[in-house]
């Protein structure tokens, strides 16, 4: 059994330090360390001076405490505004959660939708909720009807409210609203 496990441990530890994030390097687990837990359909809730920020649920997590990283698969992440009220959701193949430092990194097919209908695509993305951004270096597509931005670099809130894409910005805009006509 305990092969097994370690079998498990280090195919999905492979698998998951593969993919890479621009911003940072991803955390350095070696296959011989041996995870404090292994959870299945699981949920991790962050918070920000007490309130909810974020509730993260994965259908697995592979804990490592000493080294506050937890490697998540199939990622669901609901953000919250600093008074509670459910602003957006996040999907992604996989990413790391830093519990102690209260933020995460994910990558593979990331989605955020906000509950106003405004969807953000991209292959990786960082998310820190002590500073309400959600940054990136990689591709970006913006989409809210049917109006669509592209570009690299992307720094945002978690309502996707005030975004900012720094190169390479390409876009159709079909409804100008007095928002995106204000300087």
């Amino acid at each position: 059994m305990k092969i097994i496990i370690t079998k498990i441990i280090i195919f999905l530890s492979v698998l998951v330090l593969s993919c890479s994030i621009e911003e940072t390097q991803p955390p350095q687990v070696s296959p011989q360390e041996t995870p404090d837990q292994i959870l299945e359909n699981s949920t991790i809730v962050l918070t920000v001076s007490g309130i909810k920020s974020t509730v993260i649920k994965a259908n697995y997590l592979i804990k490592y405490e000493k080294k506050d990283v937890t490697l998540a698969r199939v990622i669901q992440a609901d953000f919250f505004d600093k008074d509670g009220k459910h602003i957006s959701v996040l999907t992604a193949d996989s990413g790391f959660i830093h519990e102690q430092r209260q933020d995460m990194e994910v990558q593979g097919n990331v989605l955020v939708v906000t509950d106003d209908g405004l969807k953000l695509e991209t292959a990786s993305l960082r998310w820190d909720p002590k500073i309400n951004k959600i940054v990136t270096d990689a591709f970006v597509k913006i989409t809210k009807k049917n109006d669509i931005i592209t570009g690299y670099c992307l720094e945002t809130d978690s309502e996707l409210k005030n975004i900012k894409v720094k190169k390479n910005v390409k876009g159709k805009l079909e409804e100008l609203t007095t928002e995106m006509t204000t300087p």
